[in-house]
């Protein structure tokens, strides 16, 4: 099969087609051909080799952690799933290829009416966002949530998710996306570049998500309430001196953190056309498409995923 992967760190160059043998799998596992998937920062992070001492390579590295297709061979133990249907997944690794496999605990029912372009950049962001509101905020109908960075990738699940989930929904990032923000489910929009967000919700929210890249400790200790909770997907505040009874969460994932779970919420948030993923650019199957599709990612300039389709 056809597959794109690297054989040493560096930029998007280093990237290689290669010709490998398609996975064997096992009897808790599908295989799936490969309809999209996205390319998402993480990736670049381990092609640059961001997490070189933390985690050993094998080379060539496969990259792809999310993507739609359709379930081509099915394991020996699984149930609840056929050949044929069109599913979501999360392997994890691997999904820069014509073929994967996935374990049935990282895999969803794609609904027939979800674009597949959409539902391959949906995975990694819409479960993470699940898990974030779910097991760490444990956020409840009728709370008013502020998300700090609601415009990102993850921002925006957030902002969707808590809509469908009944919160009372405030929004922060600049200026321009004040309009896809509130189109998206968010009440209330703060624009941190023409606006002093602090002080517009100072103490309005129960749950307060920094979604942001480096992280927002001034503003976001200024808008969650004093006993209310913090969640960040990148820096915790350093100084909590001003709000010592808040409490503090970081985001990190865990195996009881179920993605069948997730994809069976995210499946009806779907059906209930509650979740959309912002399609950005579509790239071919082809290094250039691959190549060209990492720089636009790390670049940061994308106004949503970056989709190859095969």
């Amino acid at each position: 099969m056809k597959a794109f992967g690297f054989n040493q760190y560096g930029d998007a160059n280093v990237m290689e087609e290669l010709n490998l043998p398609t996975p064997k799998i096992g009897p808790n596992e599908v295989l799936v051909k490969t309809a999209a998937f996205a390319i998402n920062a993480f990736d670049i992070a381990v092609r640059n080799g961001q997490f070189r001492n933390n985690v050993t390579l094998l080379f060539p590295t496969i990259l792809g952690t999310d993507a739609a297709g359709r379930i081509v061979k099915v394991g020996s133990n699984v149930e609840g799933y056929e050949l044929g249907d069109d599913i979501l997944a999360r392997p994890g690794t691997g999904t820069y290829a014509e073929y994967f496999k996935v374990s049935v605990d990282h895999l969803g029912l794609r609904p027939k009416n979800y674009d597949p372009y959409e539902a391959a950049g949906l995975p990694l962001s819409g479960i993470t966002s699940y898990n974030t509101l779910v097991h760490i905020a444990h956020v409840k109908q009728g709370q008013t949530i502020a998300i700090l960075g609601s415009a990102g990738g993850v921002g925006s699940m957030l902002v969707q998710m808590a809509n469908a989930l009944g919160l009372y929904v405030i929004g922060t990032d600049a200026e321009c996306a004040r309009e896809s923000v509130l189109g998206l489910g968010a009440v209330e929009f703060g624009a941190y570049d023409t606006e002093r967000v602090s002080s517009k919700f100072a103490e309005m929210a129960d749950v307060l998500i920094d979604a942001t890249n480096d992280g927002a400790a001034m503003a976001g200790l200024s808008i969650v309430k004093p006993h209310g909770t913090y969640v960040s997907l990148t820096k915790l505040p350093t100084d909590r001196s001003a709000k010592p009874h808040v409490k503090y969460k970081q985001v990190i994932p865990k195996r009881e953190y179920r993605d069948s779970d997730a994809f069976a919420a995210i499946s009806l948030m779907i059906r209930n056309n509650q979740l959309h993923v912002p399609v950005d650019h579509l790239e071919s199957f082809t290094l250039d498409g691959i190549r060209k599709g990492q720089n636009l990612v790390e670049a940061g300039n994308p106004d949503g995923k970056v989709i190859v389709t095969l």
